[in-house]
């Protein structure tokens, strides 16, 4: 088990594992498994089967199919079946179907405020109940595991709130940029002269970190203003088409490297010539685009635009998609982070900075985010707003 030098534990996942091999020790069930539940999904995050494998780590279900969910719902402090394939709640469930007629019991894990993050649960042989002294073991595992909960949420509130030290992180942040727009020029110019192949690799990994590290800085930057409400809100003529091409540019070299095609779908039969506020557009377009990126390598990533007149003209309803055929992620995951403020949620981790500005400036907007994604086959965001469409004047 590898914790920090404090002996403390470095992730939940790690606390979860030490609690799984405890009590396989001490119990003598077939099956042992701790489930984070977020009223979506029931996420198995770690597993023991003594015989009989019945459950397993990475597992995923319906929260509402699940025997978890019948658990959390329980009023009282553990759920106990006998037989599910007699009781009520579990005889036509299709888990209990796969799995055949077991015995069930099941420990909420919960934080201090109540919120539930899951169970701890356990499956033998049917009638097979525990003693008490196994359930106050349960019972005291699920406790610690809730204190885990809670000290990796505050870890990560605590990391969030910190970035509202706006002005230190700005001052920072504007002389990393500085010295790192040396670096990334200097970069350049080396890869124009003549390199060796070992030389040119070596050259183009120091330019994408550079990159990358510009982005990040930038995202740094943009969500200091954005928790310190400095960020405007500006409207002015701006040519759509060219921002755009000039978002997918910024990618050209990372895309030749990977053999990725970088696409332009441009949709709309009006002029290009919007009033709103390009730098917002620009800096949600690359923070999709720079994921789509890093998560393809092969295929392809698509920026599309397109648009419908909105009733109180002249105005039009603008939808961006950014589509790539990445590994993709789950449609439950998404769905998480597309609905949650923070995107945090103990199953599925926080889905990055980029996001959260993303959200943030289209919420300014007062729009909408919207996605699909399968593991495996990538994924669309589609952003959709509203902006006012350019008359030249006479």
């Amino acid at each position: 088990m590898t914790t920090s030098p404090t002996g403390f534990y470095n992730s939940i996942q790690e606390a979860t594992a030490h609690v799984i091999d405890v009590l396989s020790d001490i119990l003598h069930v077939n099956t042992i498994f701790i489930a984070a539940n977020d009223g979506i999904t029931n996420v198995i995050v770690d597993s023991f089967n003594r015989e009989e494998i019945l459950v397993k780590k990475g597992d995923v279900l319906p929260f509402e199919l699940s025997y978890c969910s019948l658990v959390l719902d329980h009023p009282a402090d553990h759920l106990t079946i006998s037989e599910t394939t007699i009781h009520p709640h579990t005889c036509d469930l299709d888990v209990t179907k796969t799995i055949g007629n077991h015995s069930f019991t099941g420990i909420p894990i919960r934080m201090k405020n109540g919120q539930a993050y899951g169970t701890i649960c356990i499956l033998d042989a049917p009638s097979v109940h525990l003693t008490e002294s196994e359930l106050k073991a349960l019972q005291a595992m699920a406790v610690f595991l809730g204190y885990v909960v809670e000290l990796e949420k505050e870890k990560i509130d605590a990391e969030i709130s910190a970035l509202s030290k706006l002005d230190l992180i700005s001052s920072l942040s504007n002389k990393i940029r500085f010295s790192l727009t040396e670096i990334w020029g200097a970069t350049d110019l080396m890869l124009t002269t003549e390199l060796t192949e070992e030389q040119q690799q070596y050259m183009s990994i120091m330019e994408s970190s550079s990159r990358s590290l510009m982005t990040l800085l930038s995202n740094i930057l943009d969500y200091s203003n954005i928790e310190s409400r400095q960020i405007d809100d500006i409207e002015d003529p701006f040519d759509l088409r060219t921002m755009m091409e000039n978002v997918l540019s910024l990618y050209t070299e990372v895309a030749a490297q990977r053999n990725l095609e970088l696409k332009l779908d441009w949709n709309l039969t009006s002029s290009p010539i919007f009033i709103g506020d390009e730098a917002k557009i620009r800096r949600m377009l690359i923070n999709l685009v720079d994921n789509a990126v890093k998560f393809t390598n092969t295929g392809a990533v698509t920026l599309s635009a397109t648009t419908r007149s909105v009733t109180d003209a002249p105005e039009v309803e603008l939808e961006l998609k950014v589509k790539d055929t990445g590994i993709g992620i789950s449609p439950n995951k998404l769905k998480l982070w597309l609905e949650h403020d923070r995107g945090y949620s103990p199953s599925y981790g926080n889905p990055g900075l980029g996001w959260q500005i993303t959200k943030h400036l289209l919420k300014r907007m007062k729009g909408k985010m919207t996605g699909r994604s399968e593991p495996g086959s990538g994924t669309e965001i589609t952003l959709q707003f509203t902006l006012k469409t350019y008359q030249e004047s006479a």
